[in-house]
């Protein structure tokens, strides 16, 4: 018995090949009409319930950003406040409220600074001519987000306003706005109480 010729073989083995083919292809055809007959629900298709408990997170978020920037705001009034009433400048005193959240008081003769705290380290407690400063133990320190949107804030207030919530320590002497801090506002104040600042 003569062996197989080798040109059969590989033309059994195309056939083969081509049958498990056409099957594959068969059984996907098959497949795909019948998804198109019967179509499966679609599952990443948000409810009204879904959307509505979204909408609420959403809100809840908001709403506590907005307690936040308001605590944040008044921390930035109560630092300008006590810096006021403990270091009494002796030169031409100024608070700035940076765009990025820093927040600073400085007092300064002309050029030369004499002395100057940031709200941070004040809130920490500070030493001022010998005297240590109470620490802020009644509240927690704003998260930099929200010293960036109370800076926000602080840069659309009015002076009137400003002034009602500087009361009584110190009022707005002069409002330069942007100059000498930039993306944010630099205010010369005073101690006592006043009507209005100027306004540059």
């Amino acid at each position: 018995r003569r062996p197989p010729s080798p040109l059969l073989e590989g033309v059994a083995v195309r056939e083969a090949t081509f049958a498990s083919w056409v099957q594959r292809v068969s059984g996907k055809y098959e497949r795909h009409k019948a998804a198109a007959r019967f179509p499966a629900p679609p599952r990443d298709q948000p409810t009204a319930r879904a959307a509505e408990e979204y909408q609420g997170c959403m809100q809840e978020v908001a709403e506590q950003e907005g307690r936040a920037t308001t605590a944040a705001l008044d921390c930035i009034f109560r630092f300008f406040r006590e810096w006021m009433s403990t270091t009494h400048p002796d030169a031409d005193a100024f608070v700035e409220v940076a765009r990025d959240g820093l927040i600073v008081a400085k007092n300064q003769a002309g050029r030369n600074v004499d002395w100057m705290h940031d709200m941070k380290s004040w809130s920490e407690g500070v030493t001022f001519n010998e005297t240590p400063t109470p620490k802020w133990g009644d509240v927690q320190f704003p998260t930099a987000s929200a010293l960036q949107r109370a800076a926000s804030r602080f840069r659309e207030m009015g002076v009137e306003e400003i002034n009602s919530r500087l009361a009584p320590v110190l009022t707005v002497q002069q409002d330069y706005g942007e100059t000498g801090c930039e993306g944010g506002r630099r205010l010369e104040v005073r101690e006592g109480t006043s009507l209005g600042g100027k306004v540059r």
